[in-house]
């Protein structure tokens, strides 16, 4: 057995706990539409560490990937190591979910700012962080040193980060 093959397993099983994931949050919005429909705003869902059709799998790691997907979704979720999930989706409680949410944004974003409006000496390297609308000329990149090309890639990525917030604080005000 060489390197390659072990690769593969690995992608293999990785492609299938996907799969389960997939299969289980199938069942779960099933169930949530199922009591929506009876006009209940919660519901607990037990995941079965051997379901039919499924490959073996973590109960535990599989729980926490369901509650992920569940919770990025919008709804309250409380997650139990035995595979319990408690699911709410009353719109109160969501609302307020949404504004916790966005009060610990706001936190972190006067943090920021905070930092950035005092004066120091900052290394080259980091100086896209103490001036975040310096802008740098395309035709310049390629002169750049390697860690100033990877600083510019961070600067990037934390741009978008930055826009994505900025969408989502919309959506809260709307």
């Amino acid at each position: 057995m060489n390197v390659q093959e072990v690769i593969l397993l690995k992608k293999e099983r990785r492609l299938k706990n996907k799969e389960n994931i997939d299969k289980i949050l199938e069942s779960v919005h099933k169930k949530i539409k199922n009591y929506a429909l009876l006009k209940k705003e919660s519901c607990t869902y037990v995941i079965n560490p051997l379901l039919c059709g499924l490959a073996i799998f973590n109960l535990e790691e599989t729980t926490i990937d369901v509650f992920k997907k569940l919770d990025s979704e919008g709804y309250i979720v409380n997650a139990y190591s035995d595979g319990t999930l408690d699911i709410c989706w009353d719109e109160k409680l969501v609302e307020q979910k949404v504004k916790n949410d966005s009060y610990v944004l706001s936190l972190e974003e006067k943090r920021l700012k905070n930092i950035t409006k005092k004066k120091k000496n900052v290394d080259k390297r980091f100086d896209f962080i103490a001036n975040p609308k310096k802008v740098i000329v395309q035709e310049d990149i390629s002169k750049l040193s390697i860690d100033d090309q990877l600083d510019l890639q961070l600067k990037k990525i934390l741009k978008e980060k930055k826009e994505e917030q900025n969408k989502y604080k919309k959506l809260l005000n709307k």
